[in-house]
């Protein structure tokens, strides 16, 4: 008798993680690969694939590896604590207490409330989401701009029952591309910010135009593929009436009190280079300042519910898988993996900047639709870091990698958090479904024609980098 579907598929997986790690492990051996490099390849592997086909397990798996990369001598206690990241995870960690005080406040749903109230036309009215989306995901972060933003489409889709998924789509792409605006828009930013040293005044100047072209790209091929949905979203509302009608209970004192803190705590995320220069600091010491200042202030004026406020606010799961993701790229660093790749990349293109932007960015970009976007540049930033040693100019491959690493982000359900973000709220609000297949379909076009257009701009402009 036939084994039953259901075991087949129970089956499948494991048995793929098995093959596709035994298959890479035996494929470095016949590359001629040292010992320690494909023993650190092969439980990257693992860990990696691991999170790929059990993404609910992916903490699991991450600390699965850095454990295996321990006991093969690989990475030991000071190595971990060099590659985790750690001034990256402290601002992360106190941006996220700023943030969480906003919500509570209903900060941001103040400011949706008010802009949609105005709005009557449903391609209008998608247009100044997107676009809000975007911003807010540049200001605050990708997960904070999923996190809010997507309630509210749902929200709008609920009330004049209308397909919800289209417009998540269009939510999460413009929430993906806008968080490579800013240096605080995402993870990746954060760490080009820290790491490579990238100005938020630097951002403003090539990333932030490139990022927005690129929305308004967007907004065009989902106004195309989805027109049947808009054509129908913006019926209903010509028959059942006006937008949302949200109630916001903020006094005048707690909506000032917010904008003050938002404020400041991105001005001074803008200025933090100049203060870095003024005081002689060490580069990134502003930065991390600027959070630790936001989250000081949340937490005087939460002063009676300090616990939860840390408790709630902070995503301890999420840093702690960046935590060892971070170590893993840094196991391979230290193995030296990243001087092999870099070394292979400069023999194939030499110092011709156009092959080296065209093949960094497309490389990072595909390997980020199926691994951790942070992951995945982490490792080029090593690699870049190896040209740069060879001579290379690499302030325009700096930009290649982050392009790639954000707008790849829409390229697969997996590719971002914000992605995992809103497809748990659309099954949750039962409005509907995502598959894995499906997402495909929409966001790996997104990817490709949002990175295609990011990467001739950033040609164009690379000469006079």
């Amino acid at each position: 008798m036939a084994e039953p579907q259901p075991a087949r598929a129970r089956a499948a997986k494991p048995a793929a993680l098995a093959i596709i790690t035994a298959s890479v492990g035996a494929s470095l051996a016949l590359v001629g690969l040292d010992l320690r490099q494909a023993i650190v390849l092969t439980i990257f592997t693992l860990e990696m694939v691991g999170i790929i086909l059990y993404w609910e397990l992916k903490l699991a798996f991450a600390t699965a590896g850095v454990m295996l990369l321990f006991l093969t001598g690989s990475l030991n206690p000071e190595h971990f604590a060099k590659f985790a990241y750690v001034d990256v995870l402290l601002f992360l960690l106190c941006m996220m207490i700023v943030v969480k005080f906003l919500e509570d406040r209903g900060f941001f749903e103040l400011m949706i409330h008010y802009l949609t109230a105005k709005v009557r036309s449903a391609y209008l009215l998608l247009i100044v989401l997107m676009f809000m989306t975007a911003i807010l995901s540049s200001l605050v972060g990708v997960i904070t701009a999923a996190l809010f933003m997507v309630p509210i489409m749902l929200r709008l889709t609920l009330r004049y029952h209308v397909n919800s998924t289209p417009f998540i789509f269009m939510i999460v792409f413009a929430a993906n591309v806008g968080s490579g605006a800013t240096p605080v828009g995402s993870p990746v930013g954060v760490m080009f910010a820290l790491k490579v040293g990238l100005t938020f005044s630097e951002f403003l100047r090539w990333s932030a135009p490139i990022s927005f072209l690129a929305l308004g790209v967007i907004v065009a091929y989902c106004f195309a593929v989805f027109s049947r949905d808009l054509r129908e979203l913006n019926e209903r509302i010509k028959v059942v009436g006006p937008g949302l009608r949200g109630e916001v209970a903020l006094s005048r004192r707690e909506v000032l009190e917010c904008a003050a803190l938002m404020g400041a705590v991105i001005l001074m995320i803008g200025t933090h280079r100049t203060v870095e220069n003024l005081l002689a600091l060490e580069e990134g010491t502003a930065l991390i300042v600027a959070g630790m200042v936001g989250a000081a202030a949340v937490l005087f004026i939460e002063r009676r519910r300090l616990r939860d406020v840390v408790e709630a606010g902070v995503d301890w799961y999420t840093l702690l898988f960046f935590a060892f993701l971070f170590a893993s790229v840094g196991a391979l660093e230290n193995a030296g993996v990243d001087e092999l790749l870099s070394h292979g990349v400069f023999e194939l293109c030499g110092g011709d900047m156009l092959q080296l932007l065209m093949l960094l960015g497309w490389a990072c970009g595909f390997l980020s639709a199926f691994l951790d976007n942070v992951l995945v540049a982490a490792f080029f930033i090593s690699v870049i870091r190896k040209l740069e040693l060879a001579g290379v100019n690499v302030y325009p491959l700096w930009w290649s990698v982050l392009f790639a690493a954000t707008y790849f982000g829409n390229a697969t359900v997996i590719a971002s958090t914000a992605n995992i973000v809103a497809v748990s709220m659309l099954e949750s609000r039962k409005a509907g479904r995502i598959t894995f297949a499906e997402w495909v379909k929409y966001g790996l076009t997104v990817s490709v024609i949002t990175l295609a257009v990011a990467l001739a701009l950033l040609c164009a402009q690379a000469p006079s980098a």
